[in-house]
């Protein structure tokens, strides 16, 4: 017959077991990331991730603001309730290692636009780097405008992030428009951005 005591060092046991594993998980998984995503976790080397800022002129020559910002893949919230999650856990695909996501806000003279940021390395060279910005259309301004559709050919370094702008033409009930004859709806806006948090 066990004892009570018995059954509490076996559940002690359990206990950190399952403790020493999750610990290994959060900082095993940790550890690789810095070497699998350097430009998210890197501590020795400059972060993609984090907060960009340039400025620029629209395809009808309006000065415009923007600022980007670039969260990590993963944060260590997420990665602790992974660590101790139960059940057979799901590898990353090579597309997930290198995907990311964020924010980014234009502020221009007809005020303020809201983005969500769809963002990914390039395979073969992670200085490489996609944006897909998508305007928030319950935040539409109250006139028609040229919204940054695309981040694309971005090359980042240490401090600087150049790359080209495309548009898309929106109503304010978010519609678009597209006018093949008029060069503005094509154009593409080369930019290089800053890093605000060295």
């Amino acid at each position: 017959m066990k004892t009570p005591g018995g059954c509490l060092k076996i559940l002690l046991v359990i206990f950190l077991v399952t403790l020493a594993i999750g610990f290994g998980s959060f900082y095993g998984r940790k550890f690789i990331d810095r070497y699998q995503r350097p430009w998210a976790y890197s501590t020795t080397e400059p972060l993609l991730i984090g907060r960009w800022h340039g400025n620029f002129r629209d395809p009808d020559g309006i000065a415009k603001q923007l600022t980007i910002d670039l969260f990590e893949p993963e944060s260590d919230d997420e990665r602790w309730k992974r660590a101790f999650r139960s059940g057979k856990r799901r590898r990353r695909s090579s597309a997930s290692q290198r995907s990311f996501d964020g924010k980014a806000t234009v502020i221009g003279p007809a005020g303020r636009e809201e983005y969500e940021v769809w963002g990914h390395v390039d395979k073969e060279d992670y200085h490489r780097v996609e944006l897909d910005l998508i305007a928030d259309e319950k935040k539409m301004l109250t006139r028609p405008n040229f919204y940054v559709n695309d981040v694309t050919k971005g090359q980042w370094n240490a401090n600087k992030m150049s790359c080209l702008l495309t548009f898309s033409y929106r109503r304010p009930d978010g519609s678009s428009f597209w006018n093949s004859a008029d060069p503005r709806y094509s154009k593409k806006i080369n930019l290089t951005l800053d890093r605000l948090n060295r």
